[in-house]
């Protein structure tokens, strides 16, 4: 265990996986999806063939 804590690599890998959970997190409380879903109303979709 210690030459896991020890090895640069890890170190770094570790760090970079908590700053990518962390900017997820970040990123999900600053946008904001609509809960009904993209579509407004009812619309009904055609396709002519």
């Amino acid at each position: 265990m210690k030459y896991l804590i020890s090895s640069q690599r890890s170190r770094a890998l570790v760090g970079i996986g908590i700053l990518a959970i962390s900017i997820g997190l970040i990123s999900k409380k600053l946008i904001n999806y609509p809960a009904g879903g993209c579509m407004k109303g009812t619309q009904e979709l055609t396709f002519n063939i």
